[in-house]
């Protein structure tokens, strides 16, 4: 046999061998873009930053295609790996190969409304974010304590020595899920907005935009009627300009790590930055976020000549410009109080 004839023959089974490949992959791939068999329906999460191969194994693992192979090489053939969409899917168990990269390719991000109240930490924040899935909440505390993110949106501020107070109370609508990092950066951004709006120098004692934001947060806190917001402001104004601390069973709750129905003596005296008891001025950071409504009484603090409050056992408060009528009244709360103990 010739050189020629047995280069023919080479090429023609190299060409028959090519075609039965080729006609074999079309067979296992035409079967494997068929629907999985018994599969049922499923409920499919699928987070944002998954690669391609990640979600073919979470697909084939949950039985909702046949192949995570046949998978990845038709998503790279049609040139869609960087188009797949996280979201929670649902299928039926009766979908194709093409049928599952498209719903991916369409996407499917379901939205929730998620309200954030006033006067709680960034740390409460983020277990209500990850309790109503939108982001899990660690990566939402990274998020929104990168000092990056807080001096792109604070940026003719000093430095912000933590973002507590910065999460705007609002009920938002969130895609879940969501990065942490996009829903960090919105809930910053709107609470800017707010402060540029609300907090317009001069401020009242000079403050900066910030150190407003420290003093609403206790406002936030302390009142519990919407009316004495102002007047509560009105009171820790008076006592700057006195150079008397401010003493704020709120800084101390904060400086303890929680809320207790009853402060003692003792609690006064714990040693933390954040005890107004113990030191002057204004805390290092606000203690919580705070709304609108706080924000406008430290804004525009009502006229009065009050340096003391203490409750009146009805959610409000009686206010006092001497340190006789303020003991008075604090002490006909506590013989209330007694009164309505012994009652129960």
């Amino acid at each position: 046999m010739s050189i020629v004839k047995v280069f023919r023959f080479t090429a023609a089974l190299a060409i028959f061998g090519t075609i039965g490949l080729l006609i074999g992959f079309y067979d296992w791939f035409g079967e494997m873009a068929l629907p999985v068999a018994n599969a049922g329906k499923k409920e499919i999460s699928v987070e944002s930053g998954s690669n391609t191969r990640k979600i073919a194994t979470q697909l084939k693992t949950q039985q909702v295609i046949r192949s995570a192979l046949a998978f990845r090489i038709y998503v790279r053939f049609i040139a869609v790996d960087q188009r797949l969409k996280p979201g929670i899917y649902t299928f039926n168990g009766n979908e194709t190969l093409y049928e599952v990269i498209f719903k991916l390719l369409k996407g499917n991000m379901p939205t929730v409304q998620v309200t954030v109240p006033e006067g709680i930490t960034i740390a409460k924040a983020a277990a209500i974010l990850q309790d109503n899935g939108v982001c899990n909440a660690p990566e939402f505390i990274e998020a929104v304590s990168d000092p990056q993110l807080l001096g792109r949106i604070f940026s003719d501020w000093a430095l912000i020595p933590a973002p507590e107070g910065l999460i705007f109370p609002d009920t938002y609508s969130f895609a879940r899920p969501s990065s942490g990092r996009k829903v960090a950066e919105r809930m910053l951004r709107l609470t800017r907005h707010q402060i540029d709006r609300i907090f317009v120098e001069p401020l009242p004692g000079q403050l900066s935009q910030y150190e407003a934001c420290i003093l609403a947060s206790i406002v936030e806190k302390e009142a519990a009627l919407a009316h004495e917001r102002a007047i509560i402001a009105s009171v820790f104004y008076n006592r700057l300009s006195k150079n008397i601390r401010l003493e704020s069973c709120a800084t101390v709750l904060y400086a303890l790590g929680g809320h207790k129905s009853r402060l003692l003596f003792e609690d006064l005296k714990v040693a933390s930055p954040f005890n107004t008891y113990l030191n002057p001025g204004l805390p290092p950071t606000p203690i919580a976020n705070f709304g609108a409504s706080a924000m406008a009484a430290v804004a525009k603090p009502a006229e009065t000549d009050y340096l003391y409050f203490v409750s009146d056992g009805k959610r409000g408060h009686r206010f006092a410009r001497t340190l006789g009528d303020h003991n008075r009244f604090r002490s006909d709360y506590f013989k209330q109080r007694k009164k309505k103990s012994n009652n129960q």
